[in-house]
């Protein structure tokens, strides 16, 4: 079931991807990228909440890489 989706661009995700990478040095693929990228569209939604964002895989194409 799913309650609500949410739509993000590329530039989002690869928004998420580099927020990773500088924040942690780890390097996630966009798909990973995306479920970041939605949390971070609306933080005022999961404001006082305990939220958890699973970020997993690691497969980036050298052009992504570059682009990080």
């Amino acid at each position: 079931m799913i309650d609500r989706s949410v739509l993000v661009s590329e530039d989002e995700i690869l928004g998420a991807m580099r927020l990773v990478n500088g924040a942690k040095g780890w390097l996630m693929e966009g798909a990973a990228g995306v479920a970041l990228a939605a949390f971070l569209q609306e933080p005022n939604r999961y404001a006082g909440k305990s939220v958890a964002v699973i970020v997993c895989g690691g497969n980036v194409s050298p052009a992504v890489r570059q682009r990080l």
